[in-house]
């Protein structure tokens, strides 16, 4: 009987564990800076989780897609860009989905701390006042909403 109440307990401790590591959000998406206009924004995304986080998809004010989005990585603590051109010099623009985002620090194989962060430029042809950002987090999907009010 004793077994059978211990095996309970770990089931129950497991199922904790899994719901809170699934059924919380892990990616914070903040309004970094935007144009004049507001048809050009900048969002930094952090990774709070501890394993990568794969964009899905991306809406502005609602379902609209955006005309155009980049993601930009900052390793070098040298900021980011806030452009509609995306030709900046010292700047890497690439597609959102082609990298995952890291947690927000790893350590590599020689024990140094590399903390990445990443933003996500985007430009729309109307003023942007919301950001839906789908991702993929230990095979479930999730969004994220930031308000650009």
């Amino acid at each position: 009987m004793k077994k059978i109440g211990v095996l309970f307990g770990v089931i129950v401790i497991i199922g904790i564990a899994l719901y809170f590591i699934l059924a919380q959000p892990k990616l914070e998406a903040d309004l970094l800076g935007t144009g004049e206009d507001k048809k050009v924004i900048l969002v930094t995304l952090e990774n709070t989780g501890f394993r990568d986080i794969q964009l899905l998809d991306i809406h502005v004010n609602g379902t609209e897609k955006p005309d155009i989005v980049k993601l930009q990585v900052n390793k070098t603590g040298k900021g980011f860009a806030i452009t509609d051109t995306f030709d900046d010099p010292g700047y890497e623009f690439m597609d959102y989905d082609s990298i995952a985002i890291e947690p927000e620090k790893v350590v590599n194989k020689n024990k140094e701390e590399i903390v990445s962060v990443y933003a996500l430029t985007i430009k729309h042809s109307v003023e942007v006042h919301s950001l839906t950002v789908s991702y993929k987090y230990l095979g479930k999907e999730f969004e994220e909403i930031a308000r650009i009010d």
